[in-house]
């Protein structure tokens, strides 16, 4: 960036930021059907940059929180998101967790320029699978868990796509057995991120966009200086870890860091761990991108929020 931020301007639209994402987080844990969401706080709200870079999190479930840029990022690259469009998808090539987790995203766009995207993520109690719940421990292919849902249109053009979005949830092998409390839910998480897309750009009013913009990226600089600082009073050196299952299969981890003319570099390598569990006990990269992230949002012992700014010295 060309010019230093106001420390406290900074500090004010962190927690501007805050905002958009914790009103997204009320409405969508207020009107929700399942219970996952209402009582058991299971879903997650973000706003993402221009290039889908987390920026900010409402405090909600970490495991979810890292990876949401991720997923903004995987979705936005499969399907052009213009002015009125809505994604969702829950998958885990495209940064989903397991299936009962539906993801929506949204742009947000302000005199015809895209200032970033609002998107959230809820647990839904039931979406098909070989078991009611969605989650088999016996399960040996995605089908099996539930209905599988590639990046797809939930909303082009500002017109609802209601009836494709109904009859992919009843198709595949495994249909879901709760079809209207699915779309209640998806339609409370639609409601969630109009909200966000609304109070973003009420901020591009109030302040300008190239404000806006402007302090997203200080504050991804500002993660990412803070936690570099960090790594340096560490010091270089590396370590290694192996840990086992009760069946036997291998997680193995090493961690090495480099400071280099005052740049540090921290690579974390899972080489070596055992390959895909035949039960449900593996994860995605977006999944390791996450638990980094909050490990490294621990390790800084500073109040920021979640923002991508902690893996610009990062190698996964």
């Amino acid at each position: 960036m060309s010019a230093i931020p106001d420390p406290i301007q900074l500090e004010l639209f962190i927690n501007r930021f805050r905002a958009v994402v914790e009103e997204m987080g009320t409405l969508l844990q207020r009107t929700a059907f399942s219970v996952n969401v209402k009582e058991r706080f299971d879903f997650s709200c973000g706003l993402l940059n221009g290039r889908g870079e987390l920026v900010v999190n409402a405090p909600h479930i970490p495991v979810h929180l890292g990876g949401l840029g991720v997923c903004g990022r995987a979705v936005a690259e499969e399907l052009p998101l213009e002015d009125g469009d809505v994604a969702l998808t829950n998958h885990p090539a495209f940064g989903g967790s397991h299936l009962p987790d539906i993801s929506l995203i949204a742009p947000v766009f302000y005199a015809g320029k895209r200032i970033g995207f609002v998107i959230n993520r809820a647990h839904h109690a039931e979406l098909g699978g070989k078991r009611p719940g969605s989650m088999p421990p016996d399960a040996r292919n995605l089908a099996e868990e539930g209905v599988v849902v590639p990046p797809m249109y939930l909303v082009l053009k500002g017109k609802a796509q209601w009836t494709k979005i109904r009859k992919h949830l009843l198709s595949g092998p495994f249909p879901t057995r709760s079809i209207n409390e699915n779309l209640a839910d998806i339609n409370a998480a639609l409601a969630s991120l109009m909200a966000g897309k609304r109070a973003l750009q009420n901020l591009c009013t109030q302040f300008g966009p190239e404000t806006v913009s402007y302090y997203m990226e200080a504050l991804y600089h500002h993660a990412a200086a803070r936690i570099a600082q960090r790594f340096t009073d560490l010091g270089q050196g590396s370590r290694s870890a192996t840990e086992f299952l009760d069946d036997g299969h291998r997680i193995c981890v090493r961690i090495g860091l480099i400071v280099d003319e005052g740049r540090p570099l921290l690579e974390v390598d899972f080489a070596g761990t055992s390959a895909v569990h035949p039960a449900n006990f593996n994860a995605t990269l977006f999944r390791s991108h996450s638990a980094l992230m909050y490990v490294l949002r621990l390790l800084l012992d500073e109040p920021l929020p979640l923002n991508e700014g902690l893996l610009r010295d990062v190698k996964l």
